[in-house]
């Protein structure tokens, strides 16, 4: 071998260590993300959500020390998140959750930062800006949190899809600061978010021109519920959405509604009369997937009612 081709043949050797390195390097930092990713922050994540659900179950007195007083859990826990506004619970999904505020100036802020503020893939549970918690104005208010591959955050709401599932847990637990107050499930529907897939539904709506407007607009998340809860519902009533992601289409949307119950209402056994809706009104894109035609119902509210068609009393 002459001494171009030796020096040539040691180049190659250097260009293919070389190659072998990176991609030695490449595979380590690749396993070290994926450990990372799905073994390392999930415990981390577990760890710091416990150690919050059991500061907000256990409660700080506000009262002078030795004095009996009444547990401020959320008094205490905005010690460590000014931003906490709330505390979630529905049961049988492992959602037992820390709500924070969103800001006007930074709305989407927490779809990648926990509740400290800290960046994280797995966001948290956060209030729409459009409707702060505790703003007597609303008659609306919507949580957002992701669904994830490990099942944190708002995944298992895709459990109510099933109207079996509903049956067996219709209540919804929000805790503003006044103690968990019961809210229960009218609605659960599926939407989407972009125009070629059919005029998009603003389910976010929170400010409505009076009480028409209001029973309209849950006329409309009625109508696209998958099955018929029959809870009752009057233009006194507040609304609580869950909002997370659908997998049907590209960017869907899962939404649970929910209505506060009334003050010594029984709602024990209301889910028993809940049946499937026979006439789910579904985004465009849903027929030209799925088949079948769109149902035909009355525009507004009141169309509806003049018609006899509500499945639900006032």
């Amino acid at each position: 071998m002459d001494k171009n081709n030796r020096k040539e043949t040691g180049k190659r050797k250097k260009f293919y260590r070389a190659v072998s390195l990176a991609a030695a390097a490449a595979f380590f930092l690749c396993v070290c993300w994926l450990a990372f990713e799905f073994l390392v922050q999930p415990r981390l994540e577990d760890r710091s959500q416990d150690e919050l659900r059991e500061a907000y179950r256990s409660g700080i007195s506000s009262a002078p020390s030795g004095a009996p007083g009444k547990p401020d859990r959320l008094g205490a826990l905005k010690k460590i998140s000014p931003d906490l506004a709330g505390w979630i619970t529905v049961p049988r999904t492992g959602i037992d959750l820390p709500v924070v505020q969103a800001a006007a100036s930074a709305p989407e802020f927490y779809l990648t930062h926990d509740y400290r503020g800290q960046a994280s893939s797995y966001g948290c549970v956060f209030a729409g800006c459009r409707a702060p918690v505790g703003d007597s104005d609303s008659r609306s208010v919507i949580l957002y949190g992701h669904s994830l591959l490990s099942g944190r955050m708002f995944t298992r709401l895709k459990d109510y899809k099933s109207l079996d599932f509903y049956k067996t847990s219709p209540l919804i637990f929000f805790d503003t600061g006044k103690g968990p107050e019961k809210w229960i499930i009218l609605s659960v529907f599926v939407t989407n978010t972009l125009p070629e897939q059919g005029k998009p539904f603003d389910y976010t709506k929170s400010r409505f021109a009076g009480d028409g407007d209001y029973l309209n607009f849950v006329y409309q998340l009625r109508i696209r519920s998958l099955y018929n809860t029959g809870v009752s519902f009057n233009a006194r009533d507040r609304i609580l959405l869950l909002s997370t992601c659908s997998y049907e289409f590209k960017d869907f949307r899962q939404v649970v509604v929910a209505r506060r119950v009334r003050a010594g209402e029984n709602v024990s056994g209301a889910a028993d009369r809940a049946a499937g809706n026979p006439k789910v009104l579904y985004p465009d894109c849903w027929y030209e997937k799925y088949g079948g035609k769109k149902p035909d119902w009355p525009a507004t509210y009141e169309q509806a009612k003049k018609e006899n068609l509500l499945s639900w009393r006032e």
